[in-house]
């Protein structure tokens, strides 16, 4: 599991600036990747990642995967530390 003082990708600062700005926000990869201004298939990776921090959160049905950002207070520290370290 990546450690949360590892820093963050420029990719995964968007991610997680996105979901800042939009702490209600369920989005599939597609959205998170129209969001950000990326292609789909960029977003895998960085998407996995903050989930295995537990950053972001999965919500899956049978057709499609939504991610929002944790509501947990200690992760929400743990991110905006590592936002303004990276």
């Amino acid at each position: 599991m990546a450690d949360a003082k590892e820093s963050l990708t420029a990719l995964q600062r968007r991610i997680l600036h996105f979901f800042q700005e939009h702490p209600q926000a369920v989005e599939t990869a597609r959205g998170i990747a129209v969001w950000v201004g990326v292609e789909m298939e960029t977003i895998a990776e960085s998407v996995q990642d903050l989930l295995k921090r537990r950053w972001l959160t999965a919500d899956e049905t049978s057709a499609v995967t939504g991610y929002a950002l944790t509501r947990d207070e200690r992760l929400l520290a743990q991110i905006q530390n590592a936002l303004e370290s990276s």
